[in-house]
């Protein structure tokens, strides 16, 4: 079988073949750990549409974009190891083709060919003290690529030839899946062109797979650069995320020791990555600043390196990850770990519930955790906790943006100078000109007059205000905010409200109430002297019913005078 040469669509010497890679005595891993070959049908036929084209002679060559690789291996006593950090599924489509096309070659006699082809572009000739197939799947596919495998070498003379040479991985992953899926796919597919076009079809599809779908194949200096170059290169595929980057790299101390990997993964790996969830890929940024503060996310990965420094154990590794797992869910996660005492436990719920901004996680992280090894008492703590949200909630109040905060949490512990009390909190926070925290007639006056409702902190203010009157709603309910003076200024409204007093204050917080969904939705536009009896009597929420029994209009007046009382309750519940 004759191999054309290229036609490269870039003057770039790094756009390559299968043929130019594959040719080579190398290995492509696919990291142990990585997400399993997820192709289907529908990217089987886009690829198979790209190789007709050029049997057409509609194009001489076609794109498939970039391939991004780290080089792991360097002794040459074994193939050259490339592990693929993006281009997996194009690689092992290519791969299940040309293995497909020496199987199709094989059933009808052109056993020669078969074997050139597997010689060449399916495993390492010469390498036999250890797993020589030019192509390692990650683990959870090791057992379908070993059974596609053995289905090619098992027809005909080419047992003879391979059953002993090429040297399987260890078996890993379910028996089934897409892997086999689509090579049972292309093989029913080569075959079917075997018998409507002969040898020479397939001649021309191994041609063109090999020698004319060319990728620009990118080898990293670095690891830590592959998400800036994934991004820049615009990839449609799914994004690589931090959390892949870390879970290849602390793998790659033991890629060639499956066992230990495995046992690893189950025992240590797996735990800490279920434990945090959804949560996985947003936890190593806080982390990495509470060890370098001025770390950047662009930089994050080469940060986290630093961070193990020498350790080459993916145990050591994994347990200095995990060290701060349990502060960070119990900040950032509705489903937190109540590790604490019931104080710190209270404070860390009305940080998560006032929609807190993350660039706080690395500090309060870090306190938690002096917690934890008790360098910090409880008092001290829930003090910290609430300086905090006070500080958040009445930046919320007024309407400020988040914007800056990052920059204060991130030193904030350095800047503590081992004094790690609330006090001190407030003196660098306040010594920050840049920094705003209103005082006190700026939050009356936000609460007076700022449109609150529809904004991040407007539940959690309201449901606040509520719990001052010990209140007795189920912890967990999710009311609906109900506007006392309709949101929709009606003909009966507006005998009442004018116009303007309208819209200035049917969105201000003194015209705002909790109440149930279903009770939000009965009283609707209603007057108020229609709903008061109806929230007097059964709503859940002591505001809305306090607000009943107290008022028997609602008027620009009463709502004016309602959000005076709000402020000055505000301006004790979180202090300056």
């Amino acid at each position: 079988m004759a191999i054309t040469s290229n036609n490269k669509m870039t003057d770039n010497s790094d756009e390559l073949s299968y043929n130019d890679l594959f040719v080579q005595s190398m290995q492509l891993q696919i990291p142990v750990f990585q997400r399993e070959y997820r192709w289907g049908q529908k990217q089987l036929t886009r690829m198979m549409e790209e190789i007709d084209f050029i049997i057409e002679g509609r194009d001489d060559s076609r794109f498939l974009g970039a391939i991004i690789a780290v080089k792991r291996n360097s002794n040459p006593s074994k193939p050259q190891v490339f592990e693929i950090v993006d281009g997996q599924q194009r690689l092992t489509t290519l791969y299940l083709i040309v293995l497909a096309a020496a199987y199709t070659l094989a059933v009808n006699n052109h056993t020669e060919d078969a074997k050139g082809i597997i010689n060449k572009y399916i495993y390492n000739d010469w390498y036999e003290l250890g797993t020589n197939t030019k192509l390692l799947p990650s683990f959870k596919d090791r057992i379908q690529f070993k059974n596609i495998l053995n289905k090619v070498i098992q027809v005909g003379d080419l047992q003879d030839r391979f059953q002993y040479r090429i040297k399987f991985p260890e078996t890993t992953g379910s028996s089934t899946g897409k892997m086999t899926a689509q090579f049972d796919g292309i093989k029913k597919l080569l075959i079917k062109e075997y018998k409507e076009a002969g040898y020479e079809r397939i001649n021309d599809i191994v041609n063109i797979a090999i020698s004319k779908l060319t990728f620009i194949f990118i080898l990293l200096k670095d690891a830590s650069n592959a998400t800036t170059v994934f991004h820049g290169l615009n990839d449609p595929g799914e994004p690589i995320g931090i959390g892949d980057l870390v879970r290849n790299e602390v793998f790659s101390y033991i890629y060639d020791d499956p066992d230990l990997a495995q046992s690893v993964y189950n025992e240590t790996w797996e735990p800490f990555h279920r434990k945090l969830g959804e949560y996985y890929d947003k936890y190593f940024f806080p982390f990495g600043i509470i060890f370098e503060p001025s770390i950047k996310n662009s930089d994050l990965f080469r940060g986290l390196r630093k961070i193990w420094g020498e350790i080459s154990s993916p145990t050591k590794i994994i347990d200095e990850l995990e060290k701060y797992t349990t502060p960070f869910l119990s900040i950032c996660s509705e489903n937190a770990i109540n590790s604490y005492d019931n104080e710190i436990n209270k404070s860390l719920s009305r940080l998560r519930n006032s929609n807190s901004p993350t660039s706080i996680y690395p500090f309060v992280m870090r306190v938690l955790k002096e917690y934890e090894i008790n360098k910090l008492d409880s008092k001290t703590t829930v003090e910290i906790l609430k300086i905090i949200e006070s500080f958040l909630v009445r930046r919320a109040i007024c309407g400020i943006e988040p914007t800056g905060l990052l920059s204060v949490f991130r030193f904030m512990w350095k800047n503590l100078n081992g004094d790690i009390t609330a006090s001190k909190i407030k003196e660098v926070i306040l010594s920050r000109a840049t920094i705003d925290w209103p005082d006190d007639e700026r939050l009356k006056l936000a609460v007076l007059s700022r449109k609150i409702y529809g904004t991040s902190i407007c539940k959690y203010a309201i449901l606040e205000y509520d719990r001052s009157f010990d209140s007795d709603f189920p912890e967990g309910n999710d009311p609906w905010i109900e506007h006392v003076l309709p949101q929709t200024l009606n003909a009966s409204w507006k005998k009442i409200v004018s116009e303007e007093d309208h819209k200035l204050l049917s969105n201000t917080w003194g015209n705002l109430i909790p109440l149930s969904s279903k009770m939000n939705r009965e009283l609707s536009q209603s007057l108020f002297e229609i709903k008061k009896p109806i929230i007097k009597s059964d709503s859940m929420y002591s505001s809305a019913r306090r607000l009943a029994e107290e008022d028997d209009n609602w008027t620009a007046v009463e709502i004016r005078k309602r959000s005076n009382t709000i402020a000055k309750w505000a301006i004790q519940r979180w202090p300056k």
